[in-house]
């Protein structure tokens, strides 16, 4: 990683304190409060702020292989640190107030975000008021802002546009929801408003966000979501995969006895394909990094990228399943760290918006469509 020597060493203490408290995170369902602060002093949730606001606007690249390397010692804790430097680009898309209303203070605003359209939205003079559920919003006991879409589809929307809406802590709670097979330590909980009033600066259309439509950064690249976000799922998923190809390492080393003995070469085989297929991945990823961080990303990159971030995820899936295969029944028992990777892994890869076949059809789409311009 191209970062400063200091900035290394925030994200090694970073990972250190995950590291340390990742078995607790994961049965109290929450990571310590030590622990969000060392995100922020390793520089996360400044990562991606325009520099307008003092924001560090580092690379993709750097940002994956630090999530990435964050997860090695505590996957819940990389995925708050993913969600705290992804959630940036949104705040972007709003007006310029709502902008300074989160970063005039500084860049390290913490904010959890939820694109999928919930709850009630009634339009008022000056701006809207919000009432009701949002689901799964990570780090909610512990981020200053919450960006929540709404409203939800149906009869009761009166046709309104979905909007992103920027709420400030004080302004709702959260209820105890969050008990997942995995990820057990994000704490995404569901965040609970009761008529609260959004000003019209702290809004966007959702569909803006959703191209990357910033507000008041001129030269900075349009970023559209299928562009980036299955970085944003899939750099801590790939550090949970080393993590337990780590542990199976140790495993495989020992020479086996009992009844492991008969499967010891087929545990070595699982092994070597599970490590080539994290290795994959992670290339994929590396690249749809580097084209996320490039100049421009015309539309046939774009969806290259959200077919490879899919295709990474379902890669790295399949390589914790070999690996857990080969701890067997002991490492199944609650505690063991191949049984907490793996949870994770697959906690993430339940999401809807990283299944491969829709990536993949859109992908396909595509490339039959440029070719009949093409004729």
């Amino acid at each position: 990683m191209s970062l400063s020597v200091q900035t290394q060493e925030a994200l090694t203490e970073a990972g250190k304190l995950a590291g340390a408290q990742a078995a607790q995170a994961d049965a109290e369902r929450r990571v310590r409060p030590e622990v969000v602060r060392a995100l922020v002093d390793a520089g996360f949730a400044r990562w991606r702020v325009p520099t307008r606001w003092g924001g560090d606007w580092r690379s993709h690249q750097d940002l994956t292989a630090a999530v990435a390397k964050l997860a090695e010692d505590c996957p819940s804790t990389a995925w708050l640190a993913s969600v705290a430097a992804y959630s940036a680009r949104y705040v972007a898309c709003l007006p310029e107030q709502g902008q300074a209303d989160l970063w005039a203070e500084g860049p390290d605003t913490l904010a959890a975000i939820v694109f999928k359209p919930l709850g009630t939205v009634v339009p008022v003079e000056g701006g809207y008021r919000l009432s009701g559920s949002w689901t799964y919003v990570s780090g909610v006991d512990h981020f200053d802002w919450a960006l929540l879409t709404g409203p939800a589809p149906g009869p009761q929307s009166g046709g309104q546009p979905m909007r992103l809406f920027a709420v400030p802590r004080r302004d709702y709670t959260f209820e105890d929801t969050w008990s997942s097979l995995g990820m057990r330590g994000t704490g995404s909980h569901t965040a609970v408003l009761d008529d609260v009033f959004v000003p019209e600066h702290r809004t966007c259309l959702r569909e803006d966000a959703m191209r990357g439509e910033t507000v008041g950064h001129p030269g900075y690249p349009k970023l559209s979501n299928p562009a980036v976000s299955g970085l944003m799922f899939t750099g801590p998923v790939l550090g949970a995969a080393r993590g337990a190809l780590a542990v199976a390492a140790q495993l495989v080393a020992a020479a086996p006895t009992g009844p492991r003995a008969v499967a010891g070469q087929a545990y070595q085989v699982d092994f070597a394909r599970a490590a080539g297929d994290i290795d994959a991945a992670q290339l994929l990823l590396e690249r749809a990094a580097t084209v996320a961080d490039g100049a421009e990303l015309p539309a046939e990159l774009v969806r290259r990228n959200r077919r490879d971030c899919a295709l990474a995820l379902q890669m790295l899936v399949a390589a914790a399943d070999r690996l857990l295969r080969i701890g067997g029944t002991r490492a199944q028992e609650d505690g063991h760290p191949l049984q907490r990777y793996w949870r994770d892994i697959r906690s993430v890869a339940s999401h809807a918006v990283m299944q491969f076949e829709p990536a993949a059809v859109d992908y396909t789409q595509g490339l039959v469509g440029q070719d009949r311009k093409g004729h």
